[in-house]
């Protein structure tokens, strides 16, 4: 027998290897894409065009991980036959990995859009709202990588609930930005504005694939599909468990 394999049925040492380097690069990535966005809303909310400049950076970054994970899971699904539970580890990685990707291509838009934008046209009540939204967005996407690395069902449950809270102030941000919208003549002043539009809208649906993460987490360790389920009967299924 190859030295490099243990007495533990199918399972060799360089397969728990690939395991592992599966779910630390996932951890790599979600790393890369919290500082890609952290990047893209200082960029915005400042106007740093150095800060928007270096997302694009970051977004070559998580496509390259992206890539990499994606091909390190075909390659374990190929040659090993992972049992049950490594089997959903792998199907939750290539779900959260979309979903990251996804979130870099929302920061990598923020901050292309935040370099066309003429501040001086912008009320800073309205950057003050788009910024609290954004935060608020950046707790959610961190929170609900944390849930999936501590692998916390229950913390995963609470980044889903709290997304609504996501939606609702996005909502009144757009309602703000109508306000505004309506009462201005000048053409190049309304696309400055549907531009910032356009970046709450991208801030929003990070919140979205933070959600998606987290519903991927409650699969990963319970096995249950969730994204069709309202946390409240999720919670009582789980006690009833």
């Amino acid at each position: 027998m190859d030295k490099n394999q243990i007495n533990t049925g199918h399972i060799s040492t360089s397969y728990d290897e690939a395991m592992s380097e599966v779910q630390s690069k996932t951890l790599e990535m979600s790393g890369v894409v919290e500082s890609s966005y952290s990047d893209a809303l200082s960029g915005l909310i400042k106007g740093d065009s150095l800060l928007s400049k270096k997302v694009a950076t970051n977004d070559f970054l998580v496509n390259k991980l992206e890539i990499d994970i994606d091909e390190k899971c075909n390659t374990i699904l190929a040659l090993q036959t992972p049992v049950a539970s490594d089997l959903r580890t792998i199907i939750v990685v290539l779900r959260i990995i979309t979903d990251l990707e996804r979130v870099g291509d929302e920061a990598e838009k923020i901050a292309r859009l935040s370099l066309k934008l003429n501040y001086e046209n912008i009320d800073p009540a309205f950057l003050k709202s788009l910024e609290h939204l954004g935060n608020s967005t950046s707790a959610l996407l961190h929170s609900s990588i944390d849930a999936y690395a501590r692998k916390s069902v229950e913390q995963a449950l609470e980044v889903i609930q709290d997304d609504k809270k996501i939606d609702l102030e996005f909502k009144s941000c757009m309602r703000q930005l109508i306000t505004y919208i309506v009462k201005i003549e000048d053409d190049k002043v309304v696309k400055n504005f549907l531009d910032i539009s356009t970046c709450a809208k991208s801030i929003e649906r990070i919140g979205d694939h933070a959600k998606n993460i987290a519903q991927h987490t409650v699969y990963l360790i319970k096995g249950k599909d969730i994204r069709h389920t309202s946390v409240e009967q999720v919670r009582s299924e789980l006690d009833d468990a």
